[in-house]
């Protein structure tokens, strides 16, 4: 189990671009692209932004690893918002191109199921590594969907030093030129009506 958790975590972008080509040959839908695929895709991009604005750059890495437990900014409110924009920005795209149909739920239901289990395997490693303060963080905080409301001893977490929102970005930069890449590929897809199947 441990080996085909590291296997699924090195290779997570190429198995997320597996389904990305799924999803590009499936047949599109309708001419109208859904307001709710553009919504997911700006909640997907700042909860990014939001993460990299306190994380590091080791969560590029092609193993599981952490420093030091993250538990301030956007991590107070989520364990894994870096997923949670994962699962965002692959909702927006099944939508934009399938619209709602049952094929969206299936796409969208084995993207969560493989980000779930990436995420279970990362919550496995960092309750190895911190042991007690990581029980303590994941009791508190919800693994994907925020809480409602923080009460005062979550609110008084001292943050270190953030990147400015910037810095943020650029950080990320090859995902943003990848999602725009894809965001033209699936473009290209509906205005040609090319015949895939």
């Amino acid at each position: 189990m441990k080996n085909s958790a590291q296997f699924l975590y090195r290779f997570r972008g190429w198995i997320l671009g597996i389904f990305a080509i799924l999803l590009w040959l499936f047949p599109h839908s309708e001419k109208w692209i859904p307001a709710s695929s553009i919504l997911l895709a700006l909640v997907g991009i700042f909860i990014r932004i939001e993460a990299r604005r306190v994380i590091g750059n080791h969560s590029r890495g092609k193993e599981i690893a952490a420093p030091k437990l993250i538990t301030w900014g956007i991590y107070s409110r989520v364990r894994h918002p870096l997923y949670l924009s994962n699962i965002c920005i692959c909702y927006a795209f099944t939508l934009f191109h399938l619209g709602w149909q049952i094929a969206t739920f299936i796409f969208a239901g084995m993207v969560t199921l493989f980000v779930n289990f990436l995420a279970d395997s990362e919550e496995k490693f960092l309750q190895n590594q911190f042991g007690n303060d990581y029980l303590a963080w994941a009791e508190k905080t919800p693994k994907f969907i925020p809480k409602r409301k923080r009460n005062a001893e979550e609110n008084e977490t001292k943050s270190p030093a953030i990147r400015s929102i910037f810095s943020a970005i650029c950080s990320d930069v090859w995902t943003w030129i990848w999602l725009l890449f894809y965001t033209l590929l699936l473009l290209v897809r509906r205005n040609l009506e090319l015949p895939i199947f």
